[in-house]
């Protein structure tokens, strides 16, 4: 048998390593490694172990042959080992110890720990007699050594992670009777964001000067400078959101500009390539906007995104698109998904609550020199919208009808009294309840914010009141108009409360009856009332009529059972309602009680 002897350096430990091999018929290749410590070892230590393993031979089992003598390079066999060597060899593994493997994990030698050093792999070691008898003098000295690691182990503490399991608790599925409910995507919180944007109180207008303090803001912390802070906050809140949306308009037309420069550049430059032409155009820009080619192949990439929202869903989307457009076009993570048809198909809703909500946001595309003139005028219910087509006036809804006067109605934000009927008299007023004090809660109740305490519905008494993100829409299945929500309205929420006339004695027309036995009324939405007129009856609702009590008078609100956005707001209108009419239920659900009426 010849054996040849390599020897090599390693990157990181810069010490020797040694490769054994022969060559026989029984054995193809048989590697011993020098298994020698990251540690700089005793100048007494000047033998370093190694192991040989054969594939043929030992079946992939591993066997200690000697040593590697690092004075003179050469291998010493292991029947010239002294008991000092073997000690030396002892301590050399015990150093090197390592996480389990899950080779062979069985017998006694699966207790030892190995780990890669300097790069050197470990072959995989089982228990076979021969191999054993062979290394008995090695594994006496290492299973000592294991033997006192592990009772030091057991004598030290354990860390472990402790958790109460009452909380939070999952639901039990054999009790959970829910439908299960799909995490919102990317394009559904964008879309939501607009939404929110569109609805919200923010003042978006061109700024030409600095904003600045009526009064000195430095004289301390009184009432009237605090509130002076928060307006300035306010101001320069609706400014910084003017200005990034006038940012991502000019953006928007770069890319046009962009692409239209290309074009230019392709007729007087025919013989150059499309990629050659790009880029003599970035070039251009580079040169003036002063960044670096990669910094504006990264821009243009999110720009590129805000053109595609523009063009889908209109100057609408993009202005009032919240912060996290910027993230939903530097990784695109929801177009492709229907996201432009999506935007097609609100686009004109989005214009119907801008025109009516915002009425100079069209001003801002001003700063690209495009002038726009508003579309939608009047109350945000005065029109209906429809799925891909441009929104129609309420009254157009209703000419089937043919009325002698043509449909007329006014959206008011509280109730008015019928003087004729109760005089100056609220019949909603309750005598028996304290005015200052809610029923439900027990909290103070006070039309001031600052002095009320009641949040049982405050979004509609007591709070800060924004526009309800809902829209009147044209149903596909005969009931002719209803009410969307455009944003999530938990279970709990008041959507709206049920305005009208308050009267009394009304007969053959739809009423909502309210108060009690000994004095009753009617709040009549013929001619006058807000959005709650227009929600259509399921067998199925997913919101509610409630009666509430706010400062000693009784309030009809409709209660939100959970409603998603872009789905239909109904109620149901009881079976009292149903038994006078000679009408069927078109509310498609199927568990529909009035599908079918004789």
């Amino acid at each position: 048998m010849t054996m040849g002897l390599t020897q090599g350096t390693t990157d990181k430990t810069q010490l020797r390593s040694y490769r054994l091999q022969h060559t026989t018929t029984d054995v193809y290749v048989v590697v011993a490694d020098a298994c020698i410590s990251n540690c700089e070892p005793p100048r007494a230590q000047t033998r370093a172990p190694f192991r040989f393993s054969g594939k043929s031979m030992h079946n992939g089992q591993s066997l200690y042959i000697g040593c590697v003598d690092l004075n003179n390079e050469r291998v010493v066999p292991l029947s010239q080992l002294t008991p000092n060597v073997s000690e030396i060899i002892c301590d050399k593994r015990d150093t090197t110890a390592a996480p389990e493997t899950n080779q062979d994990d069985h017998g006694p030698r699966s207790l030892k720990r190995r780990k890669t050093v300097s790069g050197l792999r470990l072959a995989p070691h089982t228990q076979d007699a021969a191999i054993i008898g062979t290394e008995s003098q090695i594994d006496g000295c290492a299973a000592s050594d294991s033997n006192g690691m592990t009772d030091d182990a057991q004598k030290s503490s354990v860390r472990q992670v402790h958790s109460d399991t009452r909380f939070p608790q999952r639901k039990n599925p054999s009790k959970d009777t829910s439908a299960p409910v799909l995490e919102p995507t990317s394009t559904d919180k964008l879309i939501a964001g607009i939404w929110r944007q569109v609805f919200s109180p923010v003042k978006l207008s061109r700024f030409h000067s600095v904003i600045e303090p009526g009064i000195d803001i430095r004289t301390g912390v009184s009432g009237e400078v605090f509130r002076a802070v928060n307006t300035l906050c306010l101001k320069y809140y609706n400014q910084s959101q003017s200005s990034r949306a006038l940012e991502m308009i000019v953006q928007a037309y770069w890319i046009e500009c962009y692409e239209a420069r290309i074009a230019v550049l392709r007729l007087e430059n025919p013989n150059l390539s499309a990629m050659e032409i790009r880029m003599m155009g970035l070039r251009e820009a580079c040169a003036v906007l002063n960044w670096k080619e990669k910094d504006l192949r990264n821009r243009i990439a999110i720009w590129r995104g805000y053109k595609e929202i523009k063009d889908a869903g209109g100057w609408a989307s993009l202005i009032f698109a919240s912060a996290g457009v910027y993230r939903f076009c530097k990784y695109r993570t929801g177009f492709g998904e229907g996201f432009s048809t999506r935007l097609r198909h609100i686009r004109s809703s989005l214009e119907v609550a801008a025109d009516t909500l915002h009425p100079d946001w069209r001003d801002l595309l001003q700063v690209i020199g495009q002038q726009e003139t508003r579309q939608y005028h009047g109350h945000p219910h005065e029109w209906v919208t429809v799925t891909g087509r441009p929104a129609v006036p309420l009254s157009s809804t209703y000419e089937h009808l043919q009325l002698p006067n043509g449909f007329h109605f006014r959206f008011i934000d509280e109730c008015v009294l019928d003087t004729a009927a109760f005089g100056t008299e609220d019949p909603r007023r309750v005598p028996e309840i304290d005015p200052d004090v809610c029923l439900v809660c027990k909290e103070r109740q006070s039309d001031e914010i600052e002095k009320n305490h009641c949040s049982c519905f405050s979004t509609l008494f007591g709070g800060v009141r924004n526009p309800v993100p809902v829209q009147l829409f044209h149903t596909t299945s005969g009931k002719n108009n209803g009410v969307i929500a455009r944003s999530n309205f938990d279970r709990g929420i008041a959507i709206g409360e049920f305005t009208g006339l308050i009267t009394k004695g009304i007969e053959g027309v739809d009423v909502m009856l309210g108060g009690t036995r000994t004095r009753t009324y009617q709040v009549f939405q013929g001619q006058m009332g807000n959005f709650t007129r227009f929600i259509n009856h399921s067998c199925r609702p997913n919101s509610q009529f409630q009666r509430f009590y706010w400062r000693g008078k009784e309030r009809i609100i409709v209660v939100s059972r959970g409603v998603t956005a872009g789905s239909e707001i109904t109620v149901d209108y009881s079976d009292h309602y149903w038994k006078q009419l000679n009408k069927i239920c078109l509310c498609g659900e199927p568990c529909c009680r009035f599908r079918e009426r004789r």
